[in-house]
This record gives structure tokens, sequence and C-alpha cells, in this order.
């Protein structure tokens, strides 16, 4: 991860409240995956609610994952650096499940992206029995039929 791209993930986290760090060992970790930018991601009540309930539980530790600003993007690409989450920046592939909260359809090509720049498979199908667990979460009219043949599991 290059100085740039940690420097401003450690500027998000200074500016927040309700930050949670737990420690990974033992516990079920999940990537809660919001396939747009931290401004978008952190304004949907939902995805706060979703990211404080799972923390809550004591087996479990949620991390939070955006997809990189449109000007971050470049130094992903040239420095090789996947997608981290926010709190340990873990790139996703480290995640046993990888939560995605999809509530419109404009971001179902993001989160396509978000597993390509992490090195998993598009598909379920391609996907090995240790690679990552997907669920994908949907709201709205389309219920999620797009992205169907990229989940693992789907929840209404």
């Amino acid at each position: 991860m290059s100085s740039s791209l940690r420097k401003k993930s450690q500027t998000l986290l200074a500016a927040e409240q309700g930050t949670v760090r737990k420690d990974w060992g033992g516990k079920i970790s999940v990537a809660l995956v919001y396939p747009n930018t931290y401004a978008v991601g952190m304004s949907n009540l939902g995805f706060q609610t979703i990211y404080r309930h799972l923390n809550a539980l004591p087996d479990v530790v949620c991390e939070r994952v955006f997809l990189p600003d449109p000007e971050d993007l470049p130094e992903h690409h040239r420095t090789g650096t996947p997608p981290l989450s926010l709190e340990s920046k873990r790139p996703l592939a480290d995640f046993d499940l990888l939560g995605f909260s999809l509530t419109y359809e404009g971001d179902y090509i993001n989160a396509l992206r978000l597993l390509r720049m992490g090195g998993i498979p598009l598909r379920s199908e391609a996907r090995r029995p240790e690679d990552d667990r997907t669920v994908h979460g949907f709201r709205g009219r389309g219920r999620g039929r797009g992205a169907g043949r990229r989940a693992d599991r789907r929840l209404p």
C-alpha cells in the first residue's frame, strides 16, 4: 500500500466516530462491502446498522471496504493495491465472508470491479471451496436479479 493511500485511510478513520476495532483471533471475519465510495457508503444508515450489529456478535469481526475514490484508482493500479478494509487494511481475500450492500443497480458493476481488483473470481461457480464466500443483500424493485450468478447466497 502506498503512503498516499495509507494516509487517506488514516484521515478517514481519524474523523469518524463509532469505528469498531476487534481482535481477529478465532473469529469469523466479514468484509462488509459497499460498492461505491466511502462518502456514499457511510451516508447509508442501513450499511452503518449492519456494521454495528455484526460487530456486536462476539464471534464476528466486521470491517468495511469501499470502492476507491476515482482519483485514487490510478494509484491502486500502479501499486497493485487491492481493495483493503478500512479498519485493518486487510485485502478482501483475507476475509471468510464478503457481504455486499447493493442498494441500486448502478453499483452492480462496482461490485464486480471490487471482486476483480481483489483477485476473486467473478462467478460463484468459478470459486474454489477455499475462496471467499459472497453474500449480496438487495433493496429495490430488481431484487438483485442481475447479480445472482455472482453471489454464493442472496438475501432479500
